[in-house]
Formats: structure tokens, C-alpha cells, sequence
């Protein structure tokens, strides 16, 4: 049915999708090889500037654009998923903080008890969900999934509160980091999904509650003291290993997986998604914790690049995020979007800021020129779609 309906050609009960499969094909293929020419074209525009020509492209240069857009990979990597819902997630950089702090408090001091049951809250809606799912009576099912839930977040958060007693150790911190950011963009999924709040509100709303909550949790101080183990995976080859990891692992689950599937059949078209039986609320909200989840893989890699949990971390780091997956390929209107050309745009962006330095262009310019580059990615793009429908209309 979801073919169907992608295709949008039926002759009675019988459907040729050889037309549907050419177009998709080729414009699949547009799609693929559009962010890599746009990053050619990036390339050799700064290559006519001479000091850009003889400082760029040196061994000594190269690895450090990797270094730079590795963090906005991993990000880039979740805010994938959630653009393919048709979403958007506008908290991440505010998660990106609040996670580093969970982790610089949890290996130093011991975290406060709100961090520590916001860490535990991914075990509970975990269990929850389970039970409502196998339970048998509706009502029944979710009284029991929600007392269990809440049990398991209240016995798990003491426990993250008597592990971090006097500080943790590095590998205890790190998954209290995780499940910070998990937990975060579980909130944000469920609120869309359950209070039906649209993703701009939402997301908007956790960014603000987040950066408080990091402020508040410190007292306005940057974390340091931590563990010197941490600074092996913030800079060169593990920094570079990790972005990458999380960019197959990304686009495995995306292209390989039923998760994947029903995420950008859900992009797609909702409302055929749910006639034709996927639970929608379900994959929306795992694509916000996939969010959440990448924010904290991020900030874990911005605090061990210096060593300190800052509570400013992750500024804009929501806006780079989008613009790497807009001018990676995908659709703000979802159903169109993939890992590779994400990873593909936060290598773009590197390179521009890179350039732009490089060639003596302002501070206050350098913005400006990004911004246009994002703007002209999105018109191109509509502008494909526009043509798209119209040859789609006269065939």
C-alpha cells in the first residue's frame, strides 16, 4: 500500500511501476550526488584564492576538517532522522550542554537528584512500554506500565545517585550522559506525539528548559577536574572514528532496518503510514530519542576536546545540525534524507568556515555567507520538487 502511494499509479487492481521506479531512480540519484557536487564546488571556489590553495590541501591541513565537523556528524546524524518524520529538533545544542554537564558533575562531585532520575527515565519508559504492550486488558496494561515505569526510574535514579557518590568513574559518567540525552528527546517525542505540540514548539521549549536546568545544576560554573582518561577520545583519529561509526551505524538503521523503513514511509505520507498499520507515535518518538542519543554522543566528544563541561556548550549547534542535513539532500517536509549526504553537508560547513577564514573574510560576514549558502540549497531544492510535480502532472 505504501508503494502504492509513493507511485501514485494504479489502473485498477493492476500497478506499473517501471515509471515510478525511473523517477525515483533518478532522482535518488540527483539527490545522491548533489551534496557532493555541492561540496566540489565549495572546494574550488576557495581553491582559486592562493593562501587557501597552499594551506588546504596539505597533509597537515586536511585531517583537521574531519576533527571540526565531527561532532556536527554525530549531531547531524540524529536530526537526520527526525527531518525524515517531517520533525525538527531545535534542543539539541541546549541537550549538547546539559548531557556535558550530567557527565562533568557525575566523574567530579556526584550529580543533583533531578539528573539523576532524568539518566534512569529512558529504563523506566523502557519498562513501560513492554508492559503495555504484553499486559493483557487495555486500561490494566497501561496502569501497570505506568507504576512499573515509575518504580524503575525512582529505584534506578538512587542508584545513579550512589554510584556518582564523591564521583564515578568515567565509564558510569558516560552512560549518565547518554541517558540524559535519551531522555530528552524521549520528553520532546512524547510531547509531539501524545500532546500532539508541534516540533518547532516543543523542541523550542526543551532547548529553554535545558540550558536552565545546566545553568541551575551548577550554579552558572563550567565542571572541571575531569577524569585525564577523557581527553583521549576529544581530538584526532578516536574523534574522527566515532563520527564515522555513528554515520554507518546511522545509515544502517535508516536503509536496512523496519525502523528505518517506517520512518520514511512516515516522512512520506503520515496518515497512509497509519492506515497501513505503523504505529506512528512509536517511530516519531524513537527518531527524537535517536536525537537525544546523538546530542549526548556530541557533547561527550566537546567535553573530552577540552576537558570541561562548559554550561554554554552546543551553542548553534542545533542550526549547523539542520543545515548540514538540508544541504546534505534531505526535505524539511520529510520523506527525504540520508546519512551519508548529512555527513556530506557538516564536511561542507567545515569546509566554508575553514575557507572563509582562510581568506581573510570577516567574523561578522562569515554567518552571513552560510546562511545564504543554506537559504540557495533550500531554493534549489524547491525548485526540483516544483519540477518534479509538474512533469509527475503531465505524465
Amino acid at each position: 500500500m505504501l508503494h502504492l502511494l509513493y507511485c501514485g499509479r494504479m489502473s485498477g487492481d493492476a500497478v506499473d511501476p517501471s515509471p515510478c521506479s525511473r523517477a525515483r531512480w533518478a532522482e535518488g540519484l540527483t539527490r545522491t550526488l548533489r551534496p557532493w557536487l555541492g561540496l566540489a564546488l565549495v572546494c574550488a571556489g576557495f581553491s582559486l584564492h592562493p593562501k587557501f590553495l597552499h594551506t588546504f590541501w596539505t597533509r597537515d591541513y586536511l585531517p583537521n576538517i574531519l576533527q571540526q565537523a565531527g561532532t556536527n556528524i554525530v549531531v547531524a546524524v540524529g536530526m537526520t532522522f527526525v527531518i525524515m518524520t517531517g520533525g525538527i529538533d531545535l534542543s539539541v545544542g541546549s541537550v549538547m550542554a546539559l548531557c556535558g554537564v550530567a557527565l562533568g558533575l557525575a566523574t567530579t562531585t556526584g550529580v543533583p537528584p533531578f539528573i539523576a532520575y532524568l539518566a534512569a527515565a529512558p529504563f523506566g519508559v523502557l519498562v513501560a512500554t513492554a508492559l503495555v504492550r504484553t499486559a493483557p486488558g487495555r486500561s490494566r496494561r497501561e496502569w501497570q506500565g505506568l507504576i512499573a515505569g515509575v518504580i524503575v526510574v525512582i529505584v534506578g535514579g538512587l542508584g545513579v545517585l550512589s554510584l556518582c557518590r564523591g564521583g564515578a568513574v568515567l565509564a558510569v559518567g558516560v552512560c549518565i550522559a547518554l541517558g540524559v540525552g535519551v531522555s530528552c528527546g524521549l520528553i520532546n517525542g512524547l510531547v509531539i506525539t501524545k500532546g500532539s505540540v508541534p516540533p518547532f514548539v516543543a523542541t523550542l521549549g526543551m532547548l529553554t528548559a535545558a540550558r536552565g536546568i545546566t545553568v541551575y545544576a551548577t550554579d552558572g560554573n563550567s565542571v572541571s577536574g575531569l577524569p585525564p582518561a577523557l581527553g583521549h577520545v576529544g581530538q584526532g583519529a578516536p574523534l574522527v572514528l566515532i563520527a564515522l561509526l555513528c554515520a554507518g551505524v546511522g545509515t544502517q538503521l535508516l536503509t536496512r532496518t523496519r525502523m528505518g523503513r517506517y520512518i520514511t514511509a512516515i516522512g512520506g505520507n503520515e496518515e497512509a503510514s497509519r492506515l497501513s498499520g505503523v504505529n506512528v507515535g512509536l517511530y516519531k518518538t524513537i527518531a527524537y530519542a535517536l536525537s537525544g542519543l546523538t546530542a549526548g554522543i556530541a557533547a561527550i566528544l566537546l567535553t573530552a576536546k577540552f576537558r570541561l563541561a562548559d554550561t554554554g556548550a552546543g551553542a548553534n549547534a542545533e542550526l549547523s545540525a539542520i543545515a548540514a542535513v538540508v544541504i546534505g539532500g534531505a526535505s524539511l517536509s520529510g520523506g527525504q534524507a540520508s546519512v551519508p549526504g548529512s555527513l556530506v553537508g557538516a564536511l561542507t560547513i567545515a569546509v566554508l568556515n575553514a575557507g572563509l577564514v582562510l581568506v581573510g573574510i570577516p567574523d561578522t560576514l562569515q554567518g552571513v555567507i552560510i546562511g545564504a549558502v543554506i537559504i540557495l540549497t533550500v531554493l534549489v531544492d524547491q525548485i526540483q520538487k516544483r519540477r518534479s510535480g509538474t512533469r509527475g502532472g503531465v505524465a
